[in-house]
């Protein structure tokens, strides 16, 4: 019988491969298919535009920043998928998705509303990213409790006396 640890293991594996794939596989589309809710500015003329429109930003759309912030949450995806193999030894992939992801929401929040005709942002990639966030604490590999022999040693203790 697969107890419960087990079962929240198997889900901490399970969301780090769709969410890895996700972020290796889908956010590149979502520019595409939404631009006003995961572009900041405006998108260059010709730009294809499958949602609906916003109006214009005054602000350049295709920025360094968007392709800064592409490569960190593709490279993000690719070891979330590598890290699938044993979530316990990867926890902090959890972690740092967690927190950078509500840091980032708490930086974009504030934004969406200061700049001009950037509002659109509160209903695509700010809720996406805080959402993101939600899961990794959920299905965080820890939050049943490490599946040590001696629970009363820290996991990171325990594998450094190994050494």
């Amino acid at each position: 019988m697969i107890d419960e640890q087990e079962t929240h293991l198997r889900k901490s594996v399970l969301l780090m491969r769709i969410l890895g794939w996700l972020l290796v596989v889908g956010l590149i589309p979502m520019v595409f298919i939404y631009p006003p809710g995961f572009m900041w500015g405006a998108a260059p003329e010709g730009f294809p535009n499958i949602g609906p429109a916003h109006a214009p930003s005054p602000y350049e759309g295709l920025h360094p920043y968007l392709y800064m912030l592409g490569a960190l949450y593709v490279a993000y995806g690719v070891l979330l998928i590598r890290g699938a193999k044993d979530p316990r030894r990867n926890v902090a992939l959890f972690d740092f998705g967690i927190l950078s992801s509500v840091l980032h929401g708490l930086v974009m929040v504030p934004q969406s509303f200061y700049y001009p005709n950037e509002h659109a942002h509160m209903w695509a990639d700010v809720p996406f990213i805080f959402a993101m966030a939600f899961v990794l604490w959920i299905w965080h590999p820890e939050r049943k409790g490490p599946a040590h022999e001696d629970q009363s040693e820290p996991p990171l203790a325990a594998s450094l006396k190994r050494r």
